[in-house]
């Protein structure tokens, strides 16, 4: 997969080089991110976004599969008027040469009180045994990223334990989205095809996503409707172009049911001030190498409207402030500077805002 969405993101660099349509409605709001992934506004109006990071100096492999390790996956903090902070550091983070495609901290939610959560990639046992411990410590772990890095629960054992979604020789976790409410946690396992619910430390089932067309449903994002409910977009890389859905879980758990449909590789889902839900789609056809990706506004009415225009490449997360602006990870598989000679041509990761 790494080998394919490298190829990808080098046709997408060459796009971005060119001229962009309704450059009007997207605004960069900060640049200098490592691989953004998860977005969030906190109940300060402040924009937390989850960088995966850009790997570290212990590698693995060789070429195109060389791999690095190290502890560069963040939190970033960006205020109303634009200041940007660092909110939580040292972080698990694993990335391709050059600190592409990273994987690390891929989730970030805050509570209504203020807390702050993210969520931490993991994998197969087998994988994460083979990590040296500081990694082994924080892969798969919801954490409390308020005054520094606090454990709450390791959420890749119930995958590991009881292969939720019965793939067989499948027992992967990776932990990808969260959503922290006043007194629980949501997360979205992409690796289980799972959404789990954590309250007080302790982690059960709300629901597992079945297979889309060919492939897994792979939950990448999660958002809460007006109605109490669970709305959850799937990456469905292997379903094909149209196909990816966002379901609609019962906030107490049970049976998944589609609730939309006509997307490609969700990677973002949040509903706006008026109802509106926003769906952020990865790419337009990752099996032709085209990162051009977009924001979907559903209205309360069932209509589209496709937003971003050629300035969305590999975007990821969306948030949505009470203005109805939308927020999302822009270049999110590139760390904050890439070789202006690369084939990425100096494009790094970005935040920005799209106001439909």
């Amino acid at each position: 997969m790494y080998k394919r969405l490298a190829l990808a993101a080098a046709a997408a660099a060459a796009v971005a080089a060119g001229p962009a349509a309704q450059a009007a409605t997207v605004q960069t709001v900060t640049t200098g991110l490592n691989n953004p992934r998860g977005v969030a506004i906190g109940p300060d109006g402040a924009i937390y976004v989850a960088n995966a990071g850009k790997g570290g100096k212990l590698c693995q492999g060789k070429g195109e599969n060389k791999f690095c390790f190290g502890m560069t996956s963040s939190i970033v903090k960006v205020t109303p008027s634009g200041l940007k902070s660092t909110v939580a550091k040292g972080l698990l983070s694993a990335a391709g040469a050059g600190g592409v495609f990273a994987t690390g901290v891929h989730g970030v939610s805050v509570a209504p009180d203020g807390t702050l959560f993210g969520v931490e990639t993991s994998g197969t046992r087998k994988d994460i045994a083979g990590a040296p411990p500081w990694a082994r410590k924080q892969a798969g772990r919801l954490f409390d990223l308020t005054d520094g890095n606090t454990p709450v629960a390791n959420i890749s054992l119930i995958e590991w334990n009881r292969n939720l979604d019965k793939v067989k020789g499948d027992r992967n976790s990776n932990p990808y989205a969260v959503l922290a409410l006043a007194d629980r946690q949501i997360v979205a396992d992409a690796g289980a095809n799972a959404v789990l619910q954590v309250v007080g430390g302790k982690i059960s089932l709300l629901a597992v996503l079945p297979k889309n067309g060919h492939g897994q449903a792979v939950p990448t994002s999660i958002a809460q409707g007006p109605d109490g409910n669970f709305y959850v977009g799937e990456l469905a890389e292997g379903a094909g172009k149209g196909k990816a859905h966002v379901w609609k879980i019962p906030a107490a758990g049970g049976t998944p049911e589609v609730y939309a449909t006509g997307f490609t590789n969700v990677t973002g889902v949040a509903f706006g001030p008026d109802g509106s839900l926003f769906v952020t789609q990865f790419a337009t056809n990752l099996a032709k190498n085209n990162l051009k990706g977009s924001v979907v506004r559903i209205a309360p009415d069932g209509s589209r409207t496709k937003l971003g225009g050629n300035k969305l490449l590999a975007p990821t997360g969306a948030a949505v402030d009470s203005a109805g602006a939308v927020y999302v990870s822009n270049f999110s598989v590139l760390p904050a500077k890439t070789p202006k000679r690369s084939p990425f041509k100096g494009a790094g990761g970005t935040l920005v805002k799209i106001t439909p």
